[in-house]
Parts: structure tokens; C-alpha cells; sequence
């Protein structure tokens, strides 16, 4: 008896599920519709073109634990929509050899250790050419990336922002650099607050390159836009300890009373309502007015609420964030988006998102930035259609670098530096209310602004 136990325990570690998946029932009930869809079309591919087929390995930290990573559910489904979305319309040209299959994988802090090394022992046998995804820049991420790199296999990162995370020569990014950001950002806050004094906030948590990275591009533009005296010194938290949400509603004090009018808040969006209800408790803030500009991780709050996260007072406390992407980017008749990408986003086409997807939002920027990571996956990936011995993770990686490789993707026109970053383009400036609803601002450019 004790044999057979320890037999039938042994089978169940020797057969347990693969961490590179297709299955509808592994993650999260919420995932369940569209990875079901994910494996409707792989097993269409298979079985219509068992011999002209390549792997894309979507990962990401599908826990959906957004004080972990960075990212909840709601962000995690639209980012798999996206890349779906793109899945389908490439396998439905006529000319798409290869066709493309995708498995999904999970990097959360301890689970991307097994998913790399799974995935790395299944590149020959499941024909992976690439991944794409990366979730958040936190420390899980940077580690894969780190393996992948020296594995030699090409990633297409979707919402990677950070400045600090370059050097990768097997990495690139359709997301614009939180230095491109911030930049945009001080631009559009020049224009929108009259005499502008500003004071940055940030997390000092070490384990998140993100924050440090968009907090020194927000001082490094700051500097070289507004005089010192009218710059009021940075203030800073720590996310990784419990006594971050009261730090907060100090800082949010300290900035009333000094006379900065615009907070640039270089931090995960977890606090950021926290400091906004701090904020709005202060007459001195509601009486002369406060903005707050936020990074791209905003889109976190963009989720529509039945109560409302702070108290605008009619207007006088106003959050605006950057964004990677917005539903204006395919909507808005004065987008640089081409007429045919649009479509795919729209309800005239079955396979367009509106129609697969419904209710689904666009607005916090996630399908449109994972659609573009895999559409230029597969631009890369064509290159070598006419040979498909050729194909493999590293001639992939070699020809996203190689400086011939542009999409037109639904954030804009893609095209990649020889150091694996999006070149600079347009940035989304959206307002954000107490609710989570989104309006489109304006679209703000990352270059430099002058002195004042």
C-alpha cells in the first residue's frame, strides 16, 4: 500500500500540468473565455497546417496580484485579448505561413523560474520563435529577461517602460521609455497649469525598476524646464514596508503646504488614490487648485467604480497619466493609426475586438500594446517564412535588432533602435476622475521644452 501511494504521488509530480499552456482552466475563472479562444485557433493551426506553423510564448504574471506586479486580472485579460487579436488576423491572410500558435506562461515571483526553464527545454519541440508579454518592469521581470537573454531568445516586451532595463540584446519594446514619457508629460503640464511648481513624489521600493526610473527622467526634464526656485524638493515613500499609506497622507500635507500646484507621482498606482484623498482634504490644495500627473501604471485605477476613490471638489484636484496606448488611438479620426488597423479594433468585422469582446474597455492601454508586440513578433518572424529551417528564438532576435523590422501597429507607427527601444512618437495624455472613467486629453510630444 505504502509502494503504491508513493507510486501514485511520484505520477502526479512526473505529470504535472506544463507551465507553457493553452488550456482554458489553468488560471484565473476571469481568464477562461480567452484562453478558451487562445485554444480554439491553436487547434485550427494544427490541424490545417501541422508543417507551417511558429510559437509565440505570451508570458506573463497571471496571478493578476497588482500589488505584486504591477497588474491585475482586468489588465492581464486585455493584454491576451490584444495578442489574440493579432493571433487571428494574421492566421486569416492567405499568405500567412507561418501560421501563428500561442501558449501562455506565468512569471510571477515564484513561478517564472519553472516557466523559463520549461520553456527553454520545448523551443525545438514546440517551435517557439518567440515571446512577447514580459509583464511590468519589476524584479521577476528583469530575471526573465536576464535568462532569456542569455538564452538567446527574442522577446518582444509590451508594457516595459523602464529606462533601466536596456542592454538585452535579445529584448525589444513597442512601449515608449519613461524618459519619453516624462517628458511628454512636463510638456503637456507647461501648456495645462498656468506658472507651473512642481514636486515629484516616489516609491524608493528597490524591487521596482519602474519607479526609479520614471522618478529620475521626471526630475532629470524638471530641471531643464523649471527654474529651481520653483521647483519644491522631491518626496518619497517606501511600497515595500506597512507604514507606506501613512507616509503617503503626510506627504500629502507637506505638499499643501508648501506652493507647488502639479505633483508628477513617479510610483505604482496602489497609493495613488491614497494621496489624492489627501490632497483633496486640504483647503489650501482645493483652494488653489492641485494637478497630479501620473506614469503609464495609472491605467491600474482606470477601471470604472461605484464610489468614487477621492473627492475632486469640482474639478480642483485633477489626475492626468501617460499612456502607452487609449481607445482614441483607434478611434480618434486624427490618429496616425492606419484606416485597416483600426478595423480590427471596431464591430464591422467578426474578428474585430468590439465584436469578439464586447464590453471590454480599450482604455487602460493593455490590448492595443500586446496586439503591437505580437504583430511585430510575426513581422519579424516573416522574414524567414520562405525558409522555416532558418526559423528559430535567435535569428528572430537578430533580425528585431537588425533595424528592418517596422509595423504600423494601433499605438502608432513602430519602429525599433538598434538598441532594441521604440523610437520616440506621440504620447497619450488622458484624465483620469474619482469614478476610474477615462477622456482623452491631448497627445503630447516627448521633446524637450524650454526653460521658463
Amino acid at each position: 500500500m505504502a509502494l503504491a501511494l508513493m507510486a501514485a504521488g511520484m505520477h502526479g509530480v512526473l505529470s504535472s500540468p506544463p507551465k507553457l499552456t493553452d488550456a482554458a482552466d489553468t488560471f484565473d475563472r476571469s481568464l477562461a473565455d480567452i484562453m478558451e479562444r487562445i485554444r480554439a485557433e491553436n487547434a485550427k493551426v494544427m490541424a490545417d497546417h501541422p508543417d507551417a506553423y511558429a510559437t509565440i510564448a505570451v508570458l506573463l504574471p497571471m496571478s493578476g496580484d497588482a500589488a505584486e506586479t504591477g497588474l491585475g486580472l482586468d489588465s492581464i485579460r486585455h493584454a491576451l485579448q490584444g495578442a489574440h487579436l493579432a493571433q487571428l488576423w494574421r492566421n486569416a491572410d492567405p499568405s500567412a505561413a507561418p501560421y501563428i500558435r500561442l501558449l501562455v506562461g506565468s512569471i510571477t515571483s515564484d513561478e517564472w523560474e519553472d516557466t523559463v526553464e520549461e520553456l527553454e527545454g520545448r523551443v525545438d519541440s514546440e517551435r517557439i520563435a518567440a515571446v512577447t508579454g514580459l509583464g511590468n518592469s519589476v524584479d521577476a521581470t528583469k530575471r526573465v529577461i536576464g535568462r532569456l537573454s542569455q538564452a538567446k531568445i527574442a522577446m518582444v516586451a509590451a508594457v516595459i517602460t523602464s529606462d533601466e532595463l536596456q542592454g538585452h540584446e535579445a529584448l525589444v519594446r513597442v512601449a515608449p521609455l519613461n524618459s519619453d514619457q516624462a517628458e511628454a508629460a512636463v510638456r503637456f503640464a507647461e501648456r495645462a497649469v498656468p506658472a507651473l511648481k512642481p514636486v515629484t513624489v516616489t516609491d524608493t521600493n528597490s524591487r521596482d525598476s519602474y519607479s526609479k526610473s520614471l522618478s529620475e527622467s521626471f526630475e532629470n526634464t524638471l530641471a531643464s524646464v523649471v527654474v529651481a526656485k520653483h521647483r519644491s524638493r522631491p518626496l518619497t515613500f517606501d511600497s515595500s514596508v506597512k507604514s507606506a499609506g501613512t507616509v503617503i497622507g503626510n506627504i500629502a500635507d507637506k505638499i499643501c503646504d508648501s506652493d507647488a500646484n502639479t505633483v508628477f507621482y513617479a510610483a505604482r498606482s496602489r497609493y495613488l488614490p491614497t494621496l489624492l484623498q489627501g490632497l483633496s482634504r486640504s483647503r489650501r490644495c482645493v483652494e488653489r487648485g492641485m494637478t497630479v500627473i501620473a506614469g503609464d501604471d495609472a491605467s491600474e485605477i482606470s477601471n470604472p467604480v461605484k464610489d468614487p476613490r477621492w473627492t475632486d471638489s469640482g474639478g480642483k484636484i485633477r489626475l492626468y497619466r501617460t499612456a502607452l496606448a487609449h481607445g482614441a488611438n483607434v478611434s480618434d479620426p486624427d490618429s496616425s493609426v492606419l484606416d485597416a488597423i483600426k478595423a480590427r479594433f471596431g464591430a464591422k468585422d467578426t474578428k474585430g475586438y468590439a465584436r469578439l469582446f464586447g464590453a471590454e474597455t480599450l482604455d487602460d492601454g493593455h490590448a492595443i500594446m500586446h496586439h503591437d508586440a505580437l504583430y511585430l513578433a510575426t513581422k519579424a518572424i516573416d522574414q524567414y517564412a520562405k525558409d522555416l529551417d532558418e526559423l528559430g528564438p535567435e535569428e528572430v532576435a537578430a533580425m528585431l535588432r537588425s533595424g528592418t523590422v517596422s509595423v504600423d501597429g494601433a499605438s502608432g507607427r513602430i519602429e525599433i533602435g538598434h538598441d532594441g527601444n521604440s523610437l520616440k512618437r506621440e504620447v497619450p495624455i488622458l484624465r483620469l476622475d474619482p469614478y476610474g472613467n477615462t477622456s482623452f486629453a491631448e497627445w503630447a510630444s516627448p521633446r524637450p521644452a524650454t526653460r521658463r
